[in-house]
């Protein structure tokens, strides 16, 4: 795989910085786009240029969405004519067209949301293969300027974050990646659709100008491009980092819930004061919740307990698969538990039924919970997230000296800072809940 390129990377706040600007796509694309074209002439004078800038900006949609995609290689992403407009080119709609007539995108009609909203899109996997090349956009091309002012805007917002956010999104800057090594490891991925997706995300880290920081308007989390690289591909951060990382955070945090609304525990966060729970998820569902606690409470709360003592000792899946005498694996358990928490309640009902022989009443409050809108669980369980690793346990660390870089449920510290660490992320957790989970803690340098 060759990428070409033509000058090492910037620093991340120049914005005057000339370099052009890399926009990926495939030898066999670009071959293919240029033939079609021949074939299927414009009614208009097009620049090539704009139909590589949707491509890349698939990529990089992609990459952020790429939990959508349920182990498919289509990983769909909404595009927004007018917001693309303001972006690019008035006529940027008629690109598009073009490029999903050629079939070198898809659409898929039944994640289209509104009438206002975009269609959702998706490259055609077919031509994520073969040799991966990047497109140049020199400074005087209109586009070159609009890609930066785009990222200078999300970037002018900064200075709004928290005096402890600050100092870790300075921090994260100055973050590097063995690039070379990193290619390395991308090049033995068997699917090549996928070696473009890693590629892009590295690239977009690379050049600094590309880098992002901020707060998750939906779920109040932390989004950077560390977010959204692949794990494996962390272990190429240069420096002697360790992870720490919450096992089975969602089932923890959803057991959390559960406790307060049964009353039987209580915490200092604010996103678990009952209040709060009913103002989000209404009273009804709150009610139906209560009443199957009152049905059968015994049952009930012996599930109940079975499912917090295997969640606090982070055995969940392995308990559930002792428990289960059909014949299960611990992966498969982990994607139902997934598939129970946040997805709609009528789908996935063959897999639902396997965890209902082992955890019959937790999948009930589960299902009560998300009886009128199944997005309101996922959501809260990750502001609950966000608000214990970004407000809390992320300012102490930066107080004492420690800037660590976030991935949600998981912090990432030097080597030698891990004991002041981990002792203040248990702290936080007794602090606000009177319990400490368990914690996976793994080095990230390369071997």
């Amino acid at each position: 795989m060759k990428i070409t390129s033509s000058s090492k990377p910037i620093v991340y706040f120049n914005m005057k910085a000339s370099k052009p600007i890399s926009l990926l796509l495939t030898n066999d694309l670009k071959a293919r786009l240029d033939n079609y074209l021949k074939e299927q002439p414009t009614t208009f004078k097009c620049d090539k240029t704009y139909f590589y800038y949707i491509i890349n900006h698939l990529l990089i949609q992609q990459n952020i969405n790429k939990n959508r995609c349920n182990g498919t290689e289509d990983y769909y992403t909404q595009l927004n004519i007018k917001s693309l407009q303001a972006k690019t080119i008035n006529n940027i709609g008629a690109y598009i067209k073009i490029l999903k007539n050629g079939e070198f995108i898809k659409c898929n009609e039944s994640y289209k949301v509104g009438k206002s909203l975009g269609q959702w899109y998706c490259i055609n996997s077919n031509y994520l293969k073969g040799t991966i090349v990047s497109h140049e956009v020199p400074k005087d091309h209109p586009l070159f300027r609009r890609i930066l002012k785009q990222y200078e805007n999300k970037r002018s917002h900064n200075n709004r974050l928290d005096n402890h956010l600050q100092i870790m999104c300075k921090a994260f800057m100055k973050l590097e990646l063995d690039y070379d090594k990193a290619n390395s490891w991308i090049m033995q991925e068997p699917k090549e659709y996928k070696r473009m997706l890693y590629t892009s995300s590295i690239s977009n880290l690379n050049d600094k100008r590309f880098r992002y920081f901020k707060r998750n308007r939906t779920n109040n989390r932390l989004d950077t491009n560390l977010t959204n690289l692949k794990s494996n591909l962390r272990q190429f951060i240069v420096g002697d980092y360790v992870s720490i990382d919450l096992k089975i955070s969602q089932p923890f945090l959803s057991m959390l819930l559960e406790s307060i609304i049964n009353n039987n525990r209580e915490g200092t966060c604010y996103l678990l004061d009952n209040k709060e729970i009913v103002k989000t998820f209404g009273i009804k569902p709150i009610v139906l919740f209560s009443k199957i606690h009152q049905d059968k409470e015994n049952e009930f709360l012996a599930n109940l307990n079975y499912y917090n003592e295997s969640v606090l000792k982070g055995k969940l899946y392995e308990n559930f698969v002792l428990s289960y005498t059909k014949g299960i694996t611990r992966d498969e358990v982990k994607q139902i538990t997934f598939e129970v928490l946040f997805s709609k309640n009528e789908s996935y009902q063959n897999k639902k039924i396997v965890f209902n022989k082992v955890l019959p009443y937790v999948l009930e409050c589960v299902k009560a919970l998300k009886k009128y809108d199944h997005s309101l669980l996922p959501i809260y369980l990750q502001k609950i997230e966000s608000y214990i690793f970004i407000d809390c346990i992320a300012k102490e660390l930066v107080q004492i000296g420690i800037i660590p870089f976030t991935i949600h449920d998981s912090i990432i510290v030097k080597n030698e800072q891990i004991e002041k660490a981990l002792s203040i992320i248990k702290n936080v957790f007794y602090n606000q809940f009177g319990i400490v989970p368990t914690f996976k803690i793994e080095t990230l340098k390369a071997e």
